[in-house]
C-alpha cells in the first residue's frame, strides 16, 4: 500500500457520572464499529482541496487536507460572522440539565448532537450481530441536512465535557469531505474567552433544510478496517499503533471503559500514549514541541489510534493529523478486535491470538 504525507454536593456527582460516562467510557449508549461507504463521490468540496481517488473501504490512503482540524476560541471567534459557519455541540442531554453547568451553557446558535444522533447499526463490522459502528452514510446525511450543510460550509465541532465526543464528531464529518474542524478545549474555554452562550437546538429535532450530501465521503482517509490493523500488527518497521485507553486498560485490568468487549489485553506491540497525555489539565491542547516530544517514537512510520470503540482514539487522530502524521483510527478498536480474539466469533484465533497481548476471554456472548 502506498502512503504519503504531504506537508460545582449533587452537582458534583451528577457532573462526574456524566463526565466518567462521557470521556472515561467511550462505548457509547449504540455501540460504534466500522461501516462500509454507501455511496461515494469523487466531486471535490470546496474550500477545502480535492480529496483524490476514492478508495473505499481498501487500502488506506493519506490525503492532505489544508490546514489544522483543530482550532483556538480565537480563531472560532473570528469564524462567527462567517455565514458558511455551522456548530456541533456534542453535548450529554443529561448533562445540560445541570444549571450553569458547560453542558447548559452551549455555544450559542449550535445544534447539538450526543451518542444516539452519531452512532447506529451498520452491517460492515466484523459480525453483524455486534450493532456497533458509526452512522451510516444515509443517515448522517440525513441528519446534516437538519442543519443545511452544504459542500462549502466550516463545520466545527466541540464539546462541553466529554472532549472525546467532541473529537469523534469531528472525525466523522471528515471522512464525509466536509471542512471540519474541532474547537480546542471546547466550552470550558469558550466561556473563559467570554463566548456567548444560550439558544442552541438538537439537530435531529430540527426539520429538514435541505437535501445534503457527503461531498467525497471516503472512510479510507481516517479508517482502518481489522484486516489492516492486522497487516499493520505484522509490520512494526512500517506501522506503530497507539493504544490511547487508560493503563489499567492497557495493561488488561479489567475497568469500567472495558465493559463492553469480550476479554480484556491489548493489541501486540502496541504503545501506550493515553488520549489524555495530549492536552493539559484544563483541556487545551499541549504546544507543538511537547507533542513531537510525547509522539517522538513514530518515526517515519505510519499509524493507527485505537482505544475501546474508536472514541478517544478520535481525539488523538486529530491531534496527530495536526502534527502531519499519516494517521488513521481504529474505529473498531478493541470490541471489534477482542471480539475476533474471543470465543463469541468464527474469526481465525491463530492470527489474532498471536497478535493480542494479556489476551483474557470473559466469555461473553451474543445473545
Amino acid at each position: 500500500m502506498i502512503m504519503r504525507r504531504k506537508l460545582s454536593i449533587a452537582l458534583v456527582l451528577v457532573m462526574s457520572l456524566v463526565i466518567f460516562a462521557g470521556c472515561a467510557n467511550d462505548t457509547p449508549a449504540t455501540p460504534e464499529q466500522p461501516g462500509r461507504p454507501e455511496s461515494s463521490s469523487e466531486a471535490p468540496v470546496t474550500p477545502v482541496p480535492p480529496i483524490g481517488e476514492i478508495s473505499g473501504e481498501g487500502d488506506p490512503v493519506f490525503v492532505e487536507r489544508s490546514g489544522p482540524m483543530m482550532i483556538s476560541v480565537a480563531e472560532l471567534q473570528a469564524l462567527m460572522d462567517d455565514d458558511r459557519l455551522v456548530l456541533i455541540g456534542a453535548i450529554n442531554p443529561t448533562a445540560a440539565l445541570v444549571p450553569f453547568s458547560n453542558a447548559a451553557n452551549p455555544i450559542r446558535g449550535s445544534y447539538l448532537v450526543w451518542t444516539d444522533d452519531i452512532y447506529g447499526s451498520d452491517s460492515s463490522a466484523l459480525s453483524a450481530d455486534l450493532q456497533f459502528g458509526r452512522m451510516p452514510l444515509a443517515q448522517m446525511e440525513d441528519l446534516l441536512s437538519r442543519a443545511g450543510i452544504t459542500a462549502d460550509s466550516i463545520v466545527v465541532a466541540y464539546h462541553s465535557d466529554a472532549a472525546a465526543v467532541g473529537a469523534r464528531v469531528a472525525w466523522h464529518l471528515y471522512m464525509l469531505g466536509l471542512d471540519a474542524r474541532f474547537l480546542d478545549g471546547g466550552v470550558p474555554a469558550w466561556r473563559a474567552a467570554n463566548g456567548r452562550t444560550g439558544s442552541s437546538s438538537r439537530l435531529s429535532g430540527q426539520s429538514v433544510k435541505n437535501d445534503f450530501r457527503a461531498p467525497d465521503y471516503n472512510p479510507s482517509i481516517n479508517n482502518v478496517t481489522l484486516e489492516q490493523v492486522i497487516e499493520a500488527a505484522q509490520n512494526p518497521d512500517e506501522w506503530v499503533i497507539i493504544d490511547t485507553r487508560a493503563l489499567g486498560e492497557f495493561n488488561g485490568e479489567r475497568t469500567g471503559a472495558s465493559s463492553g468487549g469480550f476479554g480484556t489485553g491489548r493489541i501486540r506491540g502496541a504503545v501506550h500514549v493515553e488520549w489524555t497525555q495530549a492536552h493539559d489539565a484544563d483541556g487545551i491542547r499541549l504546544p507543538e514541541a511537547q507533542l513531537r516530544a510525547l509522539y517522538d517514537f513514530i518515526g517515519n512510520r505510519n499509524v493507527i489510534v485505537y482505544c475501546q470503540g474508536g472514541v478517544r482514539s478520535s481525539y488523538s487522530w486529530i491531534v496527530l493529523r495536526d502534527l502531519g502524521f499519516d494517521v488513521w483510527n481504529y474505529d473498531g478498536s478493541w470490541i471489534e478486535w477482542s471480539y475476533a480474539a474471543s470465543t463469541a466469533s468464527d474469526f481465525p484465533k491463530d492470527v489474532i491470538l498471536e497478535l493480542t497481548e494479556l489476551w483474557n476471554d470473559n466469555g461473553r456472548v451474543i445473545s
